[in-house]
């Protein structure tokens, strides 16, 4: 009986905690949570499977363009998906691309090369290339190169942190001219990759392993890069994550912040790698509300 008693009370816990009381949010400021209850614009049209990388590159590489149903210029996401910097699509981020368009934004949804055939920084002259794109077709699709965000899970969070912290070195962008990332989302980051020293996984990514490329191991690093310049960064982990540490974004948390970077963590308890990535939705509600808060020259609804 009294056990009976014990589990019905753990599982009443269970689903407290599952209902919103038990996660941790980092650096929010009090009152800053905007999300909308409707989905205030409809995705007018997704432009698929087009070919992003310029002639000649080493790869052809694919990408998905969803457009909301609103005037003005849009601010833009780069979408970035996970697999290790190996395998996966760019179809495991449909849903959230389809959501983020709900709230107004364009949203490139986006293929890369993997690894161990290319090994970094191949990845990252991928997102170059991206971004490039970007700027050509600009006044195509009405996208606004001030206000370009980059949004990433496990293996594409580390790249859509490390893009942020780079981009002041980036010769492209200086021929480009275009302006830094407006804010960076990121879950599950494996934020410093010298932790993984005896990972196959980080060294097939690298090309070796650390002991014999520690630079080429920091320089793959968002962690190493974190500098008062980075934009903007909102994180989310599950606590139970045994695949990337909860310390990875913990210690890039502190480092944002120490750096005077405004940056929010958001912990789950319950979540590891994989269920903070597919059942995440208060997480990735925080997040966009976090990319409205740095968008928001016109992020209001159509017709207001």
């Amino acid at each position: 009986m009294k056990r009976a008693l014990l589990l019905n009370i753990n599982l009443l816990l269970l689903l407290s905690c599952l209902s919103a009381g038990c996660q941790v949010h980092l650096g929010a400021e009090p009152g800053s949570t905007t999300t909308r209850t409707d989905s205030g614009y409809e995705v007018d049209r997704v432009v698929t499977r087009f070919v992003y990388s310029q002639p000649g590159w080493p790869q052809a590489l694919g990408a998905d363009l969803y457009l909301p149903q609103r005037s003005g210029l849009l601010p833009v996401v780069m979408m970035i998906h996970g697999g290790g910097w190996a395998n996966r699509s760019r179809e495991d981020m449909t849903s959230i691309s389809r959501d983020l368009a709900e709230r107004g934004y364009a949203v490139m949804n986006l293929d890369y090369r993997f690894a161990p055939r290319y090994t970094y920084p191949a990845q990252l002259e991928d997102l170059q290339q991206a971004r490039k794109w970007l700027a050509a077709n600009a006044g195509r699709y009405q996208l606004d190169l001030d206000r370009v965000n980059a949004w990433g899970y496990s293996s594409g969070a580390h790249l859509a942190a490390l893009l942020g912290s780079l981009e002041k070195s980036s010769t492209m962008d200086q021929e480009q001219k275009m302006p830094r990332l407006r804010a960076v989302v990121a879950g599950g980051i494996p934020a410093d990759l010298r932790q993984y020293s005896n990972s196959p996984i980080v060294m097939r990514f690298m090309g070796g392993a650390l002991d014999d490329m520690p630079a080429r191991y920091a320089e793959a690093s968002p962690l190493y890069h974190v500098s008062a310049d980075d934009p903007p960064v909102f994180l989310y982990h599950g606590k139970l994550d045994v695949l990337v540490s909860e310390d990875q974004s913990l210690d890039y948390y502190d480092a944002l912040k120490a750096a005077g970077v405004e940056t929010e963590l958001y912990l789950h308890p319950l979540h590891g790698h994989m269920s903070m990535f597919l059942f995440g939705g208060d997480a990735e509600d925080r997040a966009m509300d976090f990319l409205d808060r740095h968008n928001a020259e016109s992020m209001t609804l159509a017709g207001n």
